[in-house]
């Protein structure tokens, strides 16, 4: 639909510049923006570019530490069980290992909503700070890009975008 009304936008300007020609106002001075080529080369979004990866890599490299322990955890209860299974035990050493399979089991728990709480938490704070940084980019490039149209250029069309899967806007 976005790119319809884009098109049906361009199509409009260009008649509309073949059929009052020189009347109104020199069309000459046209320019096309293509955010994409100019985030691929802009500095600052290579660095927020950066940002956003290592940000995410360290919520990754925690998100891996926190999955170890909890199947290092999750071990623990298979050998608890397994050893309450053998029947040399006695009822004294059963009870022991019981109590401790219940004591991994609710540690178990635990740790699986600390692990969905902290999920949900990193994923917010990696939108959120995608959004800033879009924002910060957006805003720089647009003032940028209005300072030069500013006197040279008659009309400023933007080409569509089309985000790559890693691209931060």
């Amino acid at each position: 639909m976005k790119i319809f009304i884009l098109n049906l936008l361009f199509s409009f300007t260009a008649w509309l510049a073949v059929t009052t020609g020189l009347y109104a106002q020199d069309f000459s001075k046209i320019a096309v923006i293509d955010y994409n080529t100019i985030l691929k080369d802009y500095f600052k979004a290579k660095d927020s570019q950066k940002q956003m990866e290592d940000l995410a890599a360290n919520y990754q490299k925690e998100r891996n530490e926190r999955d170890a322990g909890l199947k290092t955890l999750v071990d623990s209860i298979t050998a608890l069980q397994k050893d309450l299974q053998d029947p040399a035990l006695s009822d004294a050493k059963k009870k022991e290992k019981e109590n401790q399979l219940k004591s991994k089991g609710e540690e178990g728990q635990v740790k699986q909503r600390e692990m969905m709480a902290f999920a949900q938490t990193a994923s917010k704070i990696l939108e959120d700070k995608r959004q800033r940084l879009t924002q910060e980019l957006t805003e720089d490039i647009n003032k940028a890009l209005a300072q030069i149209a500013k006197n040279k250029y008659n009309m400023v069309f933007v080409k569509p975008q089309v985000p790559s899967p890693r691209a931060l806007i």
